[in-house]
Parts: C-alpha cells; sequence; structure tokens
C-alpha cells in the first residue's frame, strides 16, 4: 500500500498506514431484531463517551447483544476508541480504553483500534490523532453536512502515521502530558488571579461610592 508521509520527520520512524500497525474494527449495531437467540445485558460505549483524549462514563448505557457476539465487541485494556463522527471539528476524536468497566462493548459509530504489536503504544496514537495534525486528515477525508461530519472505516485505516521507537513514543507522550499540566496549572493560576482582581475592584469600586 501506498505510504505517505505525515510531514517531516526523523529518520529513525517509520511512516505507515495506520492499517499496518493496528487492527481497525467496527463495533456493535443496535435496534437489530434478536427473536430467538440467548442474549444478555451488558454495557456499551456510544460516541457520545468518546471525547477527544478522555473517556466519559458518566452516562454509560447497556444493549441485549446476542451470546456468542460478546467477545467479538468486547474492548480490552488500551484498544484506542475513535468517533465515526460528530461536529466537523470533533470528528475523528480518539481516546484509550482503560478497562474501568468490564465487560464493555462499543457500538458501530465507535470505531476499535488494536495495536498489532507491543512496540506499539496506543497513547502515542491517541495524541498523533488528537493533534493538529491528526485533526486535519480527518476533517479534509470526512464527509461533511451541515454542522456534521462523519468518516468511514477505509479512512481511518488509511491515514498515514508516524511511528518512532517505542522508548520515543512513550517520551514524547510524557513529555507533552508533562505540558499540558504545566499548562492547567498556568490557566488555574490566571483564573484565580483573574477572580482575585474582580473581587479587588467590586471593592474599591464600593468604596469610592459609598455602597460598601
Amino acid at each position: 500500500s501506498q505510504r505517505q508521509e505525515p510531514g517531516v520527520v526523523p529518520s529513525s520512524w517509520a511512516c505507515v498506514l495506520f492499517d499496518d500497525v493496528a487492527a481497525v474494527s467496527g463495533g456493535l449495531t443496535l435496534g437489530r431484531k434478536l427473536h430467538g437467540r440467548r442474549t444478555v445485558s451488558l454495557p456499551y460505549l456510544r460516541v457520545a463517551n468518546v471525547k477527544r483524549g478522555v473517556l466519559d462514563l458518566g452516562e454509560v448505557k447497556e444493549v441485549l447483544v446476542p451470546e456468542d457476539e460478546v467477545e467479538r465487541y468486547t474492548l480490552r485494556k488500551n484498544d484506542l476508541l475513535m468517533a465515526e463522527g460528530g461536529d466537523w471539528d470533533k470528528v475523528g476524536r480518539a481516546a484509550v480504553w482503560t478497562g474501568k468497566i468490564s465487560p464493555c462493548l462499543h457500538q458501530n459509530h465507535v470505531f476499535r483500534a488494536r495495536m498489532r504489536s507491543e512496540e506499539l503504544d496506543p497513547v502515542w496514537f491517541e495524541r498523533y490523532f488528537n493533534s493538529p495534525v491528526g485533526r486535519s486528515y480527518f476533517e479534509s477525508a470526512s464527509k461533511q453536512t451541515t454542522n456534521l461530519a462523519s468518516i468511514n472505516m477505509r479512512q481511518v485505516r488509511g491515514c498515514p502515521v508516524p511511528v518512532p521507537p517505542l522508548a520515543e513514543q512513550r517520551r514524547i507522550v510524557a513529555k507533552v502530558d508533562h505540558l499540558m499540566a504545566l499548562v492547567d496549572r498556568l490557566e488555574a493560576q490566571l483564573a484565580a488571579a483573574r477572580t482575585a482582581g474582580e473581587t479587588l475592584m467590586a471593592a474599591v469600586i464600593a468604596s469610592l461610592t459609598g455602597s460598601g
């Protein structure tokens, strides 16, 4: 298959299609007729549960599924989940499954990618797909209507991805996480400073107007 380099990367990195490094599959189709089949009710993830870089498990619904299909759609820890559709700027958003609910399935609008090798860190690919480069690929490849967009499995499998050696994947992920935590702390400090400033200004105005 043809390889496309997603920008300039170090010579020690590989540039491949996502299908070369991960087995991508669709999920359970809802609303099917299951008369006469042995079923079990299990939790499953919807598009609404998959945010960019995080899973929202505040509301996890259940679905009746045939017993002989449970294994096929059951998530494993470190599976990478990707949203098929949504707002045009959120399509393709990705998050890694941590196994917090077991067993747990996924519906057909949530793609599941399972790494083909232990030398591949799913968090690296989550960070890549959620980065401006990954987001631009899905935004350009998606089918768009008014305020909504969607991608298909072929486009996910065909996404060009850079693959550093495993140690470098983990080093970069750790560095990004450190920088994001720093940004969060700075934003919290700025918010606290703004609140303190607004409180002080209100007190000054009150004292000058005699309303305090």
